[in-house]
């Protein structure tokens, strides 16, 4: 089983410049939900904990979810916050976005039966970027190192979601030294650890060796169309990518995690795994959205 640390949200999102939008789009959304919702769709196990707010679009999400499989039984409801938002302006290039922080900010510690059966632990970098969800986040990491656990992190990190308005490197760093797994973007390298004027292979390069020098063991870095590059520290593999057609890219990298976990629960290696999570990513590119049904058939035979 695989337990999901992160956000559970709203996006209200318009194609219009957000000083004039007037209308916007609401979507169920939080990368470690769409992830967690793709794994139970491939017949895994996948438990969520996050807190979302007394309200219809709280609900929405609890339904959502349970209607999937996923086991719900740790998403906290807050009668006081409600469920957070973020506004984000589609664009041509990186869309633009705003969060308003609200329930998943107040996430309470669980008991410690919820690491009961998980093999894997994934945080989004949402929970710690602010108190005092960043300081529960830190017990449960903790927690999961003692029991011998595999922490998994998604380094989705901007400058918007830090309290302090910049990305807290420092902070971000320290949490890779216990990291077993990490799927970093193109995008995601970039505003960790900034841009560098290199070609595109020593960009890849540099950007894998910024990951393992922080303490990450295997880095799965993904560049769109340039497919994906599996590193275990000593060795670099590129897996090509497997999109037949692009529609949307929303949540193709949310599947690429929710192959990763599949391969890895199937006991495959990490590169074999990543090839799974490069099938999903390109089946979901077909789609407008992240609601895409999955199934095991999509995977193939002899993988």
């Amino acid at each position: 089983m695989v337990l999901f640390v992160g956000e559970l949200l709203a996006d209200m999102i318009t194609e219009e410049h957000f000083e004039n939008a007037e209308h916007f789009i609401l979507k169920l959304g939080g990368s470690p939900g769409n992830i967690a919702r793709y794994l139970s769709q491939l017949g895994k196990k996948a438990r969520m904990l996050s807190r979302v707010g007394y309200d219809i679009i709280g609900k929405r999400i609890i339904k959502n979810f349970s209607g999937y499989g996923v086991d719900i039984s740790y998403i906290q409801v807050d009668d006081t916050v409600g469920t957070t938002l973020v506004f984000v302006q589609r664009t041509e290039f990186s869309p633009r976005f705003f969060a308003i922080r609200g329930a998943d900010r107040f996430l309470e510690y669980p008991n410690n039966e919820i690491f009961n059966d998980v093999e894997f632990v994934h945080f989004s970098c949402w929970p710690f970027t602010t108190k005092p969800v960043s300081e529960i986040t830190d017990r449960l990491l903790e927690v999961a190192l003692e029991r011998n656990v595999k922490i998994a992190f998604d380094p989705n990190c901007r400058d918007e979601l830090f309290s302090c308005g910049r990305i807290d490197r420092d902070r971000i760093t320290s949490i890779m030294q216990f990291v077993e797994y990490s799927k970093p973007s193109l995008d995601d390298s970039i505003a960790i650890f900034g841009d560098v004027e290199y070609d595109f292979d020593d960009k890849i390069k540099y950007y894998i060796a910024c990951f393992h020098n922080a303490g990450v063991k295997n880095v799965v870095l993904t560049a769109g169309e340039n497919g994906a590059f599996v590193s275990d520290g000593k060795t670099i593999i590129p897996i090509p990518p497997h999109a037949k057609k692009v529609v949307d890219s929303t949540g193709a990298g949310d599947g690429f995690w929710a192959g990763i976990y599949y391969g890895l629960l199937e006991k495959k290696n990490f590169f074999d795994s990543c090839v799974v999570g490069s099938k999903i990513a390109g089946y979901i590119l077909g789609f407008v959205g992240a609601d895409v049904l999955l199934d095991s058939t999509i995977i193939g035979e002899n993988w």
